[in-house]
């Protein structure tokens, strides 16, 4: 590269790395559109399989040589090569890609009919990335061999390694530090690795950073580590030698999911397919070995930082859930979700021939009287005691506070005894009820209106006529329930 500044050898990693990239965009772009064409074929019942196939296998052919080429001629203990070998070079990478090339175009023009267009469309584009392919090739070999010598080409090359000599200086100020955040401190991680040392500088890696580190050399102490305590993180090894990690992935994910246990699998396989099965099983992220230490800290915080806050929403939700279906000041639940539970009870009873419900609509006794005596203090604490006394006596049957005073309960189960009986039990409940409120005791009972379902022909009726059997236990001398 005659007039060309030499560039620093971190820049000069940069360029070839720049290089690299220019081959592999393209030429693994390749791979994911004749996937999608594959698809199709197989979805239509299309005989292109011997096609797919050879587009397939030359691409891995390409792949394959162009990373062994690269590592060859970029070695530090490079051989210098004639000319003869570099043209041999260049043929040898442009092969499978004009295989790529020619039965793609075979593709199109024997089956263009029975091809959709989007299929045509994608057949195209990876003609368009063969020929982008083809000029990374040329770019490759002629800056290994060290020719490219051309005005426009030493233009091109110059304000490369002016760009990478940039970069690498940039790099200096990086600070390749990892703060956890305080939340995040103690987090429990279990190390899951059969070779000792391994075990070791991942412990002191993460401990460094404020991380607990639990290590298990095998997949059954992994089993009774997670057992005894599930962690906020797993670093899976996939080689074991008892259980493979593959394997004790799958058993991990059977009793918890993604969000309640990240697991980062570990290992040397370092290739698409293993890390694409890692992730179809269920891991979280993907680390190949060996191990960086930034990277290993950067995906450990961000698969902790994202468990913390999964859990965080949660928790909202189910504060927000909380609010939205209870009572503030009784803790049952409220107006919204008695009603939604009646008009529920409805759509089952036309659905099902032999199924039927009871409401009970209930009011405490005086209770003005109890404001006034006690004041709303007083007041609140009597409303807070019932309350716990009817969710007590109602059971898994749904009850709600819908007004004042006013209570509701849907009776779906009964529990074996009579309508009768299970009011009774209720009315007991509450009269037994001994309030403490400052230095007294207080004392009340309740009236209620009750309703079978099968009385009555919709909602509005149920509820309408459980408030005028409620009024008659009033006006009959309360505590007291009326059925009829």
């Amino acid at each position: 590269m005659a007039g060309l500044e030499k560039p620093s050898k971190g820049a000069e990693k940069i360029l070839l790395a720049q290089i690299k990239q220019e081959f592999a965009a393209p030429a693994e772009a390749i791979e994911q559109y004749i996937d999608l064409v594959e698809e199709f074929g197989i979805k239509n019942n299309l005989d292109i399989s011997s096609e797919i196939n050879q587009i397939k296998e030359a691409e891995d052919k390409l792949l394959s040589q162009y990373e062994d080429a690269f590592r060859e001629n970029t070695a530090s203990d490079k051989q210098a090569k004639t000319s003869q070998e570099y043209s041999e070079l260049r043929h040898n990478l442009r092969t499978p890609l004009n295989a790529i090339i020619g039965y793609s175009e075979i593709l199109m023009e024997d089956f263009e009919d029975d091809l959709s267009e989007e299929c045509i469309k994608d057949l195209n584009t990876i003609l368009s990335l063969s020929r982008e392919t083809e000029t990374a090739i040329e770019r490759f070999v002629d800056f290994i061999k060290g020719d490219l010598n051309e005005k426009a080409a030493e233009d091109s090359e110059q304000g490369q390694i002016q760009n990478a000599e940039s970069l690498f200086r940039s790099l200096g100020d990086i600070d390749y530090s990892l703060d956890i955040d305080d939340y995040l401190k103690g987090s429990d991680v279990l190390i899951v690795d059969d070779n000792k040392t391994n075990c070791e500088v991942l412990e002191r890696r993460l401990s460094q950073n404020g991380l607990s580190c639990r290590v298990a050399i095998d997949g059954t102490s992994a089993i009774a580590e997670v057992e005894t305590k599930t962690p906020d993180l797993i670093l899976l090894d996939v080689m074991l030698p008892d259980i493979n990690g593959l394997e004790l992935l799958k058993r991990f994910r059977k009793n918890h999911d993604r969000d309640e246990l990240p697991i980062i699998m570990v290992s040397a396989f370092n290739d698409v397919d293993s890390t694409a099965k890692c992730i179809k099983l269920g891991a979280s992220d993907y680390l190949p070995k060996p191990l960086n230490g930034t990277i290993l800290m950067a995906k450990s915080i961000a698969n902790l930082e994202a468990k913390y806050f999964r859990a965080r929403e949660q928790e909202l939700l189910k504060e927000l859930n909380l609010r939205a279906t209870t009572c503030p000041l009784t803790g049952i639940y409220n107006r919204q979700v008695v009603f939604d539970k009646i008009e529920e009870c409805f759509e089952k009873l036309n659905q099902e021939k032999d199924y039927e419900f009871s409401l009970l609509s209930m009011d405490i006794d005086f209770f003005k009287s109890v404001n006034d005596t006690y004041g709303h203090p007083g007041g609140d604490e009597v409303l807070k005691a019932v309350a716990s006394g009817l969710r007590d006596a109602c059971g898994e049957n749904v009850v709600g506070r819908v007004g004042g005073e006013e209570f509701i309960a849907v009776l779906e189960n009964k529990e074996g005894i009579s309508l009768n009986d299970y009011c009774e039990n209720i009315r007991k409940a509450v009269v037994e009820l001994s309030i403490p409120f400052q230095d007294v005791e207080i004392n009340i009972t309740i009236s209620g209106g009750v309703i079978n379902s099968s009385e009555v022909k919709d909602q509005e009726e149920l509820v309408n006529l459980a408030d005028e059997r409620l009024y008659k236990a009033k006006e009959g001398g309360r505590n007291q329930f009326i059925y009829n």
